[in-house]
């Protein structure tokens, strides 16, 4: 396994390679010096489905998430696109795989997402632990595994002292009493000064919890979370031996609307905002995030592409949608560097049966605040990698939008009446669309003429109130 890893990062044992393969094709492609214009020619010589590449190594692993893009995507911006030392930006960076790639490869790194479980993950994804601290951590677990029979007996105190009652309704009790009595023992090791254990810790739980979730109860709990801490620590010592110097990590748990960012001092954007009506975040991560501690509803509130408001108007979702993303772009520009990229990458959506083709609407978007779309690149992905809405079913497919800073934009990502009269253009233009083609979901189902009527309608209502509805949320 160590060998193949170092085969990923390192190309100078490329010779190891008995038989050549689409993979290492791939990796001797990318790790080439281009031009500017030759790296983007080289982008339409890349297989953009990575079909049977490794996607799940090194700290990769360390969590489910979902919707996550594969590494691959970061991995072939970052090589063409930066050089050693300069620094990536992900603005909504998720899991971390932008960050994961841009450390691996010797580039400062800046992440930063709403949701705390997210900014948990990647911060630990990017944190080598030296052995002596990791063989204080397997000693206090083992001293936790020794007792933890024995500590049923206060189940009924620890359901009373839960960071949140609401997570005692799904678990048993055995369950919750070894998953409070894990959480413990890493607040025992916070309280000893050992952070980033506690966070390495926090996130190996996090990871039980979904597992539980996505099982049911009859897992071996402790074993479970013993085996992935035991798993996250053979990854960092094999990704420890693989970085020559550690380069810089930041990872922010904030607004991508209103970025902790300077102007002007970022090389490259990679980033896959939500999808609108896809999936809501915080839903899939509640009972991970209830239980770590986390402020839930603050992130419920924030997240960006959710749908669990607007239920009559659907349309009116997409405005405040097409708002936040603005915003976001905005900032990006901001902090990018002249003629620097921004890769954005997002899949179509769906309302009402008609196909939100969310790619083109931010390359208009782009045109009006400094960026220049030169390149759109189309992949197919595997439906099981994209976690969407019951309505709109698994993505299988999904866009890759190249833009590069031209101007200076001297829009504020807080001037509520430019947003707005930008959304307005997006949403009349999507309306004027419909009225020409009929509707038709990412399913390939068209609506019934009434239907199509009634969206109409209710696109015309939802024009009516953008200045309302992409007001930052506060």
């Amino acid at each position: 396994m160590m060998r193949n890893v170092k085969m990923l990062y390192d190309t100078q044992q490329k010779t190891l390679f008995e038989t050549r393969n689409p993979e290492q094709e791939y990796l001797e492609l990318i790790n080439k010096e281009y031009n500017f214009q030759d790296a983007i020619e080289i982008l339409d010589k890349i297989d953009w489905d990575f079909q049977d590449f490794r996607t799940q190594y090194l700290t990769h692993t360390f969590h489910s998430y979902p919707a996550r893009f594969i590494p691959q995507i970061p991995l072939s911006f970052i090589k063409l696109f930066t050089k050693e030392n300069e620094t990536v930006l992900d603005p909504m960076c998720g899991c971390g795989t932008t960050l994961v790639e841009a450390f691996l490869n010797n580039r400062n790194s800046i992440g930063n997402d709403f949701n705390p479980l997210a900014t948990l993950i990647t911060k630990v994804k990017t944190t080598l632990i030296n052995e002596d601290e990791f063989r204080y951590f397997n000693k206090k677990l083992a001293v936790m595994k020794r007792y933890l029979d024995l500590d049923y007996r206060r189940v009924d105190e620890r359901i009373n002292n839960l960071p949140n009652r609401k997570v005692s309704k799904i678990f048993n009790r055995v369950v919750i009493s070894k998953l409070e009595s894990i959480r413990e023992t890493l607040l025992d090791v916070k309280e000893e000064g050992h952070n980033d254990l506690f966070d390495l810790g926090g996130v190996a739980l996090s990871s039980t919890i979904w597992s539980l979730v996505e099982n049911g109860n009859g897992i071996d709990v402790d074993d479970m979370f013993l085996k992935k801490v035991k798993s996250m620590q053979n990854d960092l010592n094999k990704m420890a031996k693989i970085i020559k110097t550690i380069p810089g990590v930041r990872v922010i748990c904030g607004d991508a609307r209103k970025l902790d960012v300077k102007n002007d001092s970022i090389d490259l954007i990679v980033t896959s905002p939500p999808y609108v009506n896809a999936l809501d975040y915080y839903r899939a991560h509640m009972y991970n995030m209830l239980w770590l501690g986390m402020d839930f509803d603050l992130f419920r509130k924030h997240e960006i592409g959710g749908h669990s408001h607007f239920i009559i108007n659907r349309f009116r979702l997409l405005s405040e949608y097409l708002g936040d993303v603005l915003r976001s772009m905005i900032e990006m520009n901001r902090v990018l560097r002249k003629d620097k990229l921004c890769i954005i990458v997002v899949g179509n959506s769906s309302l009402e049966y008609e196909l939100i083709e969310s790619h083109k609407f931010f390359a208009e978007m782009g045109k009006k605040i400094g960026f220049k779309p030169i390149k759109t690149i189309f992949r197919n992905i595997d439906k099981t990698r994209k976690y969407t809405s019951a309505d709109i079913g698994k993505i299988d497919d999904e866009y890759i939008l190249v833009m590069q800073k031209v101007d200076d934009t001297n829009i504020s990502a807080e001037d509520d009446n430019f947003v707005s009269d930008v959304v307005r253009e997006q949403m009349l233009g999507f309306r004027e669309q419909i009225k020409k083609c009929q509707g038709t979901s990412i399913r390939s189902r068209k609506p019934t003429n009434e239907r199509l009527l009634k969206n109409v309608d209710k696109i015309s209502e939802a024009i009516e109130t953008i200045s309302k509805d992409t007001k930052i949320k506060r």
